[in-house]
Formats: structure tokens, sequence, C-alpha cells
């Protein structure tokens, strides 16, 4: 199912990070690798396993996160950003939002690197690129805050069709699974560091939203004890403390 777009009714601010974030990955791309053309740009900015193993070139844990293999590998990373990053970075607040963002990618990266050092050979010297661990920690977030939220998708790649983010996402997650099982780390797709970045964004959005709920209630009781009405609308602003 390739995404179309998503219901953004309840999209509080505006979305600088999600948009900065894209347009960094395009730059890069552009400027950076050439357009995909430049080899050697885009293997300096990419993950070795066994060099991470040694202790070299840690800053591409980050670096890699930026860099894509093919303008199609781009285009589909972006394509899921732009959808669901806006509604996560409108609800957490955008220091929040960078900072889940780069941390399900470096845990997804890290994931790869261990499970590729562990089958050794090929797959520890094999580079890595690509913001697939990022997102993917955006979507786990989207699930666990927006499960109801409708998405509109092209189903069998044609027929345009709107299911709920808990049915999307869930089957999204449920075939990285199975292909991770089914190719391991010699697939040419990194469905281990997909599956890190997503139960790491997971559990975290799960202590967020448990959070937030008790803040709205502690709210609601407070409003109770000095009198005040629960009529009418109550607006969330987040400060990112």
């Amino acid at each position: 199912m390739i995404p179309l777009g998503d219901d953004n009714r309840r999209k509080r601010g505006h979305a600088y990070i999600t948009w900065s974030l894209i347009a960094a990955n395009i730059l890069v791309y552009i400027f950076i690798q050439g357009f995909g053309t430049d080899d050697n740009a885009t293997l300096a900015l990419s993950v070795i396993p066994s060099e991470i193993a040694l202790g070299h070139r840690l800053w591409t844990l980050i670096t890699c996160q930026f860099a894509h293999a093919s303008l199609s590998h781009l285009a589909g990373n972006m394509l899921y950003l732009g959808i669901f990053g806006d509604n996560i970075e409108c609800r957490i607040g955008k220091k929040r939002y960078i900072l889940l963002y780069l941390l399900s990618g470096t845990f997804g990266i890290l994931a790869h690197v261990l499970v590729s050092l562990l089958a050794g050979g090929a797959a520890a010297e094999t580079p890595l690129i690509g913001a697939s661990a990022a997102i993917s920690g955006i979507l786990a977030s989207y699930l666990v805050l927006f499960p109801g939220n409708r998405i509109i998708v092209l189903l069998f790649n044609f027929i345009p069709t709107s299911f709920s983010a808990w049915i999307v996402i869930a089957s999204w997650f449920v075939l990285q699974i199975f292909h991770g099982l089914a190719a391991g780390v010699s697939g040419g797709t990194a469905y281990i560091a997909h599956i890190a970045g997503f139960i790491v964004s997971w559990l975290w959005s799960r202590h967020y939203k448990y959070n937030e709920a008790a803040k709205i209630e502690k709210n609601r009781q407070n409003r109770y004890i000095h009198g005040d009405s629960d009529n009418g609308f109550q607006w969330w602003v987040v400060d990112d403390k």
C-alpha cells in the first residue's frame, strides 16, 4: 500500500522540522551525493558495521540517515515522512520530535550493525545509508498517538482507499518482520534497522501518551476542585519542556 495522505484535522501548528528534514535529505542527495552519482561522497556518509565496531567514524551513525541510495529510495522515505511526520511534530513538540527522529534512526542502525557483525563476512563490510530507521520511528509514534486517523493509500498500487492508521502501519510493520526474517542482513534492505527503530519509538511514545493523559486528568481535577466548568474547548500548547 502506497500512502497518499492522512487526516490532519487534529494537527495544531506548523511542521517546520518535518519540512526541514525533508529539505536536508533532498539537498544532501543533490549537492553532496551528486544525484547519487558520487560514490565516494555516498560512502563517506555511510555506516560500515566493522568500522563502528572499532569505534571509527561514529559520526556516520547520524550522516547515514541523510543519504540515500537512489532517487526512488529518497522519494519513498520523504513521502512517508511528509505524510506522518507533521502530526507527530505538532503533537509532541519540535525538540522532542527531532530527538525522537534521530534516536529512532540511531538505535535502528546500531541494531543493524550488531546483527551484521554477528553474521560476519560481507555483511560486516556492507555500507548502510537511508532515513528508513528514523521514519520507522515516526510511524510507530503515529500508531500510538493517532491510531484512529484515516490514511488514504493506493491499494495494490492503483486503487485509492481509506484505512485507519492502525491497519496501515501495523500491516507495514508485520511486513518488515516477515521480510526481515526471510532476508536477514543479506537482502539489500535493512529490515532489522526498521524494526528496531519502530520498537524504540513505540516504547517512548507509549510513555509519552501515558504522561500526556495523566497531565490532562490532573488539569481536569484541578478545574473541578476550583469550581471551573468542564464545558467548552481546551487547548494544549506544547512547551518542549
